[in-house]
Order: C-alpha cells, then structure tokens, then sequence
C-alpha cells in the first residue's frame, strides 16, 4: 500500500476512527456560528483528552469562561489580594521577632550559667522570662495571623477561589 494512496488513505481513515471508537468517541457534525467554533474545538479537547478529561458540561463550562471571575470583581480582588499581603507581612514580622526572643533566650541562658551565683544571674533570669512572655506572645499573635491566612484560604465560592488563586494554591 502506497503512503498516499486511496486504500492507505482508507485504512488509516479506519483505524483511526476505530481508536477513536475505542476511547468512546464518535464523530459528529455540529452546525454552529463561525465564532462558536474555537470554543467547540476548546470543549471537545478537554473532553477527549488523555489525562484528566472533563464532563461534558465542565468543559462547556471551562470554555465558556463561566468559571472565570467577573469583570466588576476587580476591586474584590485588589482588597483581597492587599488584605493577603498584609497578613503575610505581619506573620514574616511576628516570625522575625519570635527568632529574636529565641536568641535572646539563647543568651540570657548562656549568661546565666556563667554568673549563676550574682544578683546579675538574677536579673538574667527575669529578663529570660520577660523573653519567653514576649517570644510567646509574638508567638500566639503569629499563629493568630496563619489561622487568618488559612482562613481567607478557605474562603468558599468565587472569593476564597480568588483568594487562593491569588495566594498562588490554585484549585486546592
């Protein structure tokens, strides 16, 4: 059989309609305006591709850009996405400030085993326990600030998407 020939041509006409067979799809014939085309094209192939296909009306959906956000959301968006940034900052603040008490503590403690029989070693230990108050403050505050982070993370319907989609964790 010769590559271009009409029984080659018919042949891999064949089995390529059969694999298609295989995999549960038949071909069709869909009469629709010339712009609904490359979104037919965009829905088919995410239902007929091999890794993770959609359903039907998910990937109408995902081509239709009905999962998209709306234009008049964009000021949502910004306060949220600023509100986000905040949170971050603050926690990296807390964060920065219980690794100072901690090293502080570190020293304090270090300090107190060389003048462990000094009014000073006195005064160490009360500054190590002001530390640990400040450390576990800075402490209760940082994870104060996680929990809003995984909050507004956790945010249900199109503004915890956006959220998360702003944040990075796409679909999660």
């Amino acid at each position: 059989m010769a590559k271009n020939s009409r029984e080659g041509n018919q042949s891999r006409k064949k089995r390529y309609y059969e694999a298609l067979a295989e995999r549960g799809i038949r071909p069709v014939q869909v009469l629709a305006p010339e712009s609904a085309h490359p979104l037919i094209r965009q829905a088919a192939t995410l239902m007929t591709r091999d890794e993770a296909p959609l359903e039907p009306r998910a990937a109408l959906r995902r081509a239709g850009g009905a999962n998209e956000p709306e234009p008049g959301l964009a000021a949502e968006l910004e306060a949220a996405k600023a509100r986000i940034a905040e949170i971050e900052r603050q926690a990296e603040a807390r964060l920065a400030i219980v690794i100072e008490a901690a090293e502080r503590r570190r020293l304090a403690l270090e300090q107190e085993k060389a003048q462990a029989s000094t009014t000073e070693a006195q005064k160490a230990v009360k500054a190590v326990q002001d530390a640990e108050g400040r450390a576990a403050e800075a402490l209760r505050r940082a994870e104060k600030a996680e929990a809003a982070i995984r909050q507004a993370k956790a945010m249900s319907g199109l503004k915890g998407r956006l959220v998360r989609f702003l944040a990075g964790d796409v679909l999660k």
